[in-house]
């Protein structure tokens, strides 16, 4: 049974999540449950539990204090988090402190088994991996020789090296160094890392003279036959036959002519193992498939400078609030470029993925309609979806279906004409820094057509419609006695004297006047109804 420490600083939560679900038919065993932060943090010193369902936020010690606190001496322990809609910025601190799960409260029992389960398959592969290190490091002799040469702090000298290369009795041209990262279902992986490694070894080192070794949480193979230190379709091939149903991932270093070379060609191998999130299953990555992955998207035609995150969450807003499955397209596809351009590594590119839904997804959920609430839903699920993708193309896959669920629920398919979808978008959006050009692209047109298209349709140049949406919403604040710079800001001037002018022209007289004479004439017709 696997350990579970409950924090929480409500009883009725720590003793509901006791009691939702069966804890022993999925493996694990509630052990004990803390009220607070630092009870909980000093009881996970004790137990040391594999679990620890934590609230994010609490008096004193937040639950998010206490993930630091531990991740500062364990690296490996697994937390499921319990928040509010209300509470989602703590939640992204989460993802950077490499939380295992994200749960909303009030807690699903549906959702809370699926999340148990899959922390127990994460903590059974780390079992295994485990009693994989440990059983490699009882292996043959010839594997400890190269994980000598590799992971010794110190250089070895020269009549060292020489005698690993006798004690290893390989002699060829040229060696490299290949590392793999395999993994399947929980209930079979063990069973299958074990056939894996036989057929590794009897395909590369009875049959071709190679080593496998432990390399850390992957296996290794020093390759050293003309035949398999090629790394192209045929060791990609080789690979797959021994995995079988195992998903696997593997990198090769460069070619060294020599064995006391073999630390850089590992090195390298190491560096563009960290990339197999950008890869899919099955693939061999050496240094020309990493660059050519980069190099397509940095050189691609048309392509400028990437833009930041913000400014992409306010397109993506944008294109999910007119309802167009097209601009969310478009703004996925910048969002890919963005992150591949920038040549970010995993963690950065689910930093900027959540950063970008969260900022669109925020903006809706504020909404206060049933799309706001749709928003708010969706809101969490992308976040789940971002942080436990396996691979970049599963999460692009997936945060594109979700998008497009969403914008199938707000009811895109029976929007009316463009022009009338730009009108209303600009009714409920008049505060933001409208652009003709951001819409134009949001909707696929040539910005200097859709204006004579907009002007035709309202009579007015687009500038000067979205100045009076914005004038007619500033006489209702005025009319409500709020201070003229606070009315600007409301509705989109950030310059008080420009707003000031753009209202005298469409009113006639100044901000601070009407707001005089409305609200005085307001004041008066309340006193004549008092009488």
């Amino acid at each position: 049974m696997y350990k579970v420490l409950i924090v929480d600083d409500e009883p009725m939560i720590r003793e509901g999540l006791r009691t939702i679900v069966d804890w022993e038919a999925e493996g694990f065993e509630i052990v004990d449950t803390a009220s607070n932060g630092k009870e909980g943090l000093e009881k996970f010193g004790r137990i040391e539990p594999d679990l620890t369902i934590v609230d994010i936020r609490m008096p004193g010690m937040t639950g998010l204090d206490l993930i630091e606190k531990v991740r500062k001496e364990n690296s490996v322990a697994h937390f499921l988090i319990l928040s509010g809609y209300a509470e989602f910025d703590y939640a992204k601190r989460a993802i950077v402190s490499g939380v295992s799960g994200y749960l909303l409260k009030p807690v699903d029992e549906e959702e809370l088994v699926e999340e148990l389960r899959r922390v127990r398959e994460l903590l059974q592969r780390e079992q295994d991996a485990q009693a994989a290190r440990s059983e490699q490091e009882a292996s043959l002799p010839k594997a400890q020789l190269v994980e000598e040469l590799l992971f010794e702090d110190e250089p070895q000298g020269g009549e060292q090296r020489t005698k690993l290369a006798e004690a290893l009795g390989i002699s060829a041209p040229a060696y490299r160094i290949a590392l793999l990262d395999a993994h399947g279902g929980v209930e079979t992986e063990s069973r299958q890392h074990a056939v894996f490694r036989q057929r590794l070894k009897e395909s590369f080192e009875e049959r071709g003279g190679s080593i496998l070794f432990s390399a850390g949480s992957h296996i290794g193979l020093l390759l050293v036959r003309q035949s398999h230190v090629e790394c192209g379709e045929t060791l990609r091939a080789q690979l797959a036959e021994a995995a079988g149903e195992l998903e696997f991932h593997a990198s090769c270093g460069p070619l060294v002519e020599d064995l006391t070379e073999l630390p850089a060609s590992f090195r390298e191998a190491e560096h563009l193992l960290h990339a197999r999130f950008f890869f899919e299953n099955g693939s061999v990555i050496d240094r020309a498939a990493y660059e050519q992955l980069f190099s397509a998207a940095e050189s691609a035609e048309g392509v400028v400078e990437a833009e930041d995150g913000p400014q992409l969450g306010d397109k993506l807003y944008y294109a999910l609030d007119i309802r167009s499955r097209d601009a969310v397209d478009k703004v996925l596809a910048e969002l890919e470029q963005a992150a591949v351009s920038r040549r970010m590594d995993e963690a950065a590119v689910r930093g900027e993925y959540s950063r970008t839904l969260s900022l669109a997804m925020g903006k809706l959920s504020s909404a206060g309609s049933s799309a706001g609430e749709q928003a708010q839903l969706y809101h969490s699920l992308l976040l789940s979806d971002v942080n436990q993708a396996q691979s970049y193309g599963g999460l692009k896959r997936q945060v594109h279906a979700r998008l497009s669920e969403l914008v199938d629920r707000f009811g895109g398919a029976n929007k009316d004409t463009v022009l009338k979808q730009m009108i209303d978008f600009i009714r409920r959006n008049y505060s933001e820094n409208l652009k003709l050009e951001l819409l134009a692209e949001m909707f696929g047109y040539n910005s200097g057509y859709l204006g004579k298209l907009f002007k035709n349709y309202t009579g007015e140049y687009f500038n000067a419609f979205v100045d009076k949406v914005r004038v007619e919403k500033a006489k209702e604040l005025l009319a409500q006695g709020l201070k003229v710079h606070q009315v600007a800001a409301r509705v989109g001037y950030s310059n008080a004297d420009y707003f000031h002018s753009k209202f005298r022209k469409y009113v006639g007289m100044s901000p601070s006047a009407y707001r005089s004479e409305s609200h005085g004439e307001q004041q008066s017709g309340e006193q004549s109804g008092e009488q």
